[in-house]
């Protein structure tokens, strides 16, 4: 046994010292044997050579050995990590801390999991925990500020980040905290503070990863375009294969509406696989479909197996009204890549487009047999129940009894909506961009805010949130109970935001049909209304129900009138927009997409 426990120690010796060949063959010679240290201390080389399947595999056995040891379970937790399988991790480093509850490398690694899957009330109680041991642990401050920015709570970031600023830490991870630090702030729309925070990220550590792309996204809120303008080509220059920085840029580009170097940066720059699909995206979003095709064909002859080009160029054939290629193309993905639920609907799309109903419903039906609340697929299953003149429509879409509109009393500290709405419409004004929209966004003719408006610390917001949450208690309360409704069945006790945002439409603008596909319950709060949606024949400015995003010749089911101080709230997979209208006065709104919790 102390034979076997020194040939250990020596094979950690040598990968220590950086021959892991020889720490490789001194252990795989006691493999055989089973002895749980043997097999960790081998799967730590595994690790180390970033053979992380492998790893895996040797830490299962020596945790089947010895399920009492949480070192074991924390290995195997990170050999998932690699491999991209956070829930299979998670499960594994709360094993390890249920063996050991002050665990803190496992709590630490919890915590890192259950973000990446979004389980963000998880991931904060499992970083607070390992913070009531050790208060001063600078990388979990960190991790927990990045949470609390996630869930939208960037008031109690800063707080956090704050705090951890105080504790000495090497200059990497004090600029990190300077960064974060700087996104609660900008956030909180306090973008002078935020830019002081990444001048002293940038003093600290000039090449840490992102902090160029965070200092143009608080010049971009401040108003100061070509200053963000000139980090992004800046960052190209650097980072030419980039394609998130091409993707910003390029989005910048087409919301200042410089058309001469719009989409020029992919030109420029090498022709990869993933440069290509994001110039697509752009295009597709402009309904450029014959460019798209172009491109999705191009990486289809590189790689004939390639699903995303394929999927491309059954979208770009939907794009261009050749609906039974588009079907044809779909069939053919599915058949050899087999589909998720987005897909499914994409499918069902071409096929409601292509006079099939009866097909679409069944694609629909697939998608949702894989995901239960694709609000994608019950969007199309909604127009495929249309065509057929199938009552279901209406028992899934509840134009009736599922849109409901509430007139909010007046906030705490009003005497009249009209005043409240006064006052925060003015304060909006210093939110809402110089700029025209994003190019992926559903409204056209105006601006939308960056970030969530709700939890960011804004006085107006939080007291008008706090009727609108009065407002979506009411709704879920009233729900019928129905366990085979896809709407109804979501019905939880309580809710969280899933977004939220101002959006400010000017003269001749509008909203196209579109769905939420993050949300369970969607919205429109009216803050500014102008003149023209008064008319109720003409029903400028109103929102529409029912009409798809696709023409399939449906007409909207319901329209419901804008009015100061009004909130709408309907089920998100229902197909929404609005008509546009003729007036100087601008039509302004928050809206937000909730979800159920608890």
């Amino acid at each position: 046994m102390a034979d076997q426990k020194d040939a250990i120690a020596s094979a950690l010796k040598l990968l220590q010292q950086g021959d892991g060949a020889a720490a490789d063959a001194a252990l795989t010679a006691l493999e055989a044997g089973g002895d749980p240290r043997v097999l960790h201390a081998l799967g730590t080389i595994r690790m180390r050579q970033r053979r992380f399947a492998d790893a895996e595999e040797l830490f299962a056995r020596g945790w089947e050995r010895a399920p009492q040891q949480p070192q074991i379970a924390l290995a195997l937790g990170r050999a998932l990590v690699e491999q991209g399988r956070d829930a299979e991790a998670a499960a594994a480093f709360e094993a390890a801390v249920a063996l050991k509850s002050d665990f803190h490398e496992a709590l630490y690694e919890l915590g890192g999991a259950l973000q990446r899957l979004r389980r963000l009330e998880d991931a904060e109680r499992a970083f607070s925990d390992l913070l009531a041991l050790a208060p001063a642990f600078v990388p979990a401050q960190l991790a927990l500020g990045g949470v609390l920015i996630e869930a939208a709570r960037a008031p109690d970031a800063e707080t956090v980040l704050r705090a951890a600023l105080a504790n000495l830490s090497p200059p990497r991870l004090a600029a990190m905290l300077h960064t974060n630090l700087g996104l609660a702030l900008r956030h909180q729309r306090r973008d002078d503070e935020a830019l002081a925070q990444y001048d002293q990220a940038l003093a600290l550590e000039p090449a840490l990863p992102g902090l160029d792309i965070h200092r143009a996204e608080a010049l971009q809120n401040l108003k100061r375009y070509d200053e963000a303008l000139a980090i992004y080509r800046a960052a190209l220059a650097a980072r030419p294969e980039d394609a998130e920085v091409h993707r910003l840029t390029n989005d910048l580009l087409y919301r200042l509406n410089r058309s001469d170097d719009y989409l020029q940066s992919y030109t420029r720059a090498p022709q990869s696989r993933v440069l290509l699909l994001g110039k697509a995206q752009f295009l597709a979003q402009e309904k450029r479909g014959e460019e798209c095709l172009t491109i999705y064909r191009e990486l289809l002859s590189r790689d004939p197996a390639d699903p995303r080009a394929a999927l491309g160029v059954a979208q770009a054939l939907t794009m261009l009204n050749r609906p039974q290629d588009a079907v044809g193309a779909y069939d053919a993905l599915l058949s050899r890549h087999g589909g998720d639920a987005p897909l499914f609907s994409r499918a069902a799309e071409a096929a409601l487009l292509a006079g099939d109903p009866e097909r679409a419903l069944d694609l629909c039906g697939q998608g949702l047999g894989i995901a239960p609340h694709d609000q994608s697929a019950l969007a199309a299953m909604s127009v495929a129940l249309r065509l057929m003149q199938d009552e279901r429509d209406e028992a899934l879409n509840g134009y009736d009894s599922l849109i409901r509109v509430f007139d909010l009393e007046p906030p705490q500290g009003f005497s009249s909506m009209e005043d409240f709405n006064a006052e925060l419409n003015a304060w909006l004004d210093r939110l809402h961009p110089d700029t025209r929209e994003h190019v992926n966004q559903s409204l056209r003719g105006g601006t939308q805010t960056p970030d969530h408006v709700f939890g960011a610390g804004h006085t107006l917001v939080d007291r008008l949130e706090t009727r609108i949450r009065e407002a979506v208690t009411r709704y879920v309360a009233e729900l019928k109970e129905d366990a085979a409704h896809p709407f109804l069945s979501r019905r939880a006790r309580a809710f969280r935001y899933a977004g939220s945002w101002s959006s400010r439409l000017k003269d001749c603008g509008f909203h196209v049909n579109h769905i939420h596909p993050e949300g369970w319950i969607s919205s429109c709060y009216y803050i500014a209304v102008p003149g023209a949606a008064k008319d109720e024949s003409a029903r400028q400015g109103w929102i529409k129900f029912g009409e798809p995003g696709f023409d399939v010749g449906l007409a909207a089911r319901r329209s419901v009138q804008p009015v100061p101080g009004r909130l709408v709230l309907f089920p998100s997979y229902m197909w929404h927009g609005t008509i546009p209208f003729h007036d100087a006065q601008a039509r302004t709104t928050i809206a937000f997409d909730a979800v159920p919790w608890l």
